[in-house]
């Protein structure tokens, strides 16, 4: 291997490097590591542009045998912040991989929940299912879940529900985090509907959730449609009894 990287290094052939880090996937190994920062940092950028896909690959496959340094951490954030789509998916699976063996660090978590929010869905998908395999989720990072849930994707609703019920799973945790920065503002009528038949299977256990939203110091005009909306669902559930 190291003969067959000494020559790659001369032809400076996107196909040819494409070719060699293939065969790396082919048979992981930590060592491969040297060769991998080499192309992250030698490359002229339209070399670099045709590779940086299946480098971005191995980055994420060798993180799942070990402990990954810093910086090719950096040098996935920032990579994902001057690329497409398809790349930057990439990244996102990339750090799935790498947080099944290391804690990842703030700066990634918070890349990870922006992504939520990206403009292609299979990014958004793979961004939340990195959330969910996570140990803790940071408050600030909340807010991008109940953005997701805005969205009205089945998609994305099926891992949100399952992220909440992770990490938020009674009502005083979910009423902490929309107190949280006024995510509160955040939820639209439909997705306040979706998170109460998610927390609340009787009404019995609605009402002290509803005294509790009473008490808080939110705007007028968002208190009152939480209010109507669990007056709604109490109705609905109470009908059902």
């Amino acid at each position: 291997m190291k003969n067959s990287f000494e020559e790659i290094k001369k032809a400076k052939n996107p196909e040819i490097i494409n070719g060699f880090l293939i065969k790396l996937g082919e048979d992981l190994n930590v060592d491969y590591l040297k060769y991998i920062e080499y192309f992250m940092n030698n490359l002229d950028a339209q070399i670099f542009d045709k590779v940086k896909l299946n480098l971005i690959f191995l980055i994420g496959e060798i993180g799942k045998l070990t402990i990954l340094d810093d910086r090719y951490l950096t040098f996935l954030i920032e990579t994902y912040y001057t690329s497409d789509r398809w790349i930057r998916n990439e990244i996102i699976q990339a750090f799935g991989k790498i947080s099944t063996n290391s804690d990842i660090t703030d700066e990634v978590i918070e890349l990870i929940g922006n992504a939520v929010n990206d403009d292609y869905s299979p990014i958004k998908v793979n961004a939340l299912q990195v959330m969910l395999n996570l140990k803790e989720l940071p408050p600030g990072v909340r807010r991008n879940i109940f953005q997701a849930l805005n969205s009205k994707d089945s998609k994305l609703e099926v891992f949100c529900v399952k992220i909440l019920d992770k990490f938020l799973p009674d009502y005083n945790q979910l009423v902490n985090s929309l107190n949280y920065s006024d995510n509160y503002k955040i939820l639209k009528p439909y997705t306040i509907r979706t998170l109460l038949m998610v927390y609340f299977l009787s009404p019995l256990n609605l009402e002290p959730f509803r005294q509790k939203i009473s008490n808080l110091n939110w705007e007028i005009e968002y208190l009152e449609i939480y209010l109507k909306e669990i007056d709604t669902y109490e109705k609905i559930l109470f009908k059902k009894l």
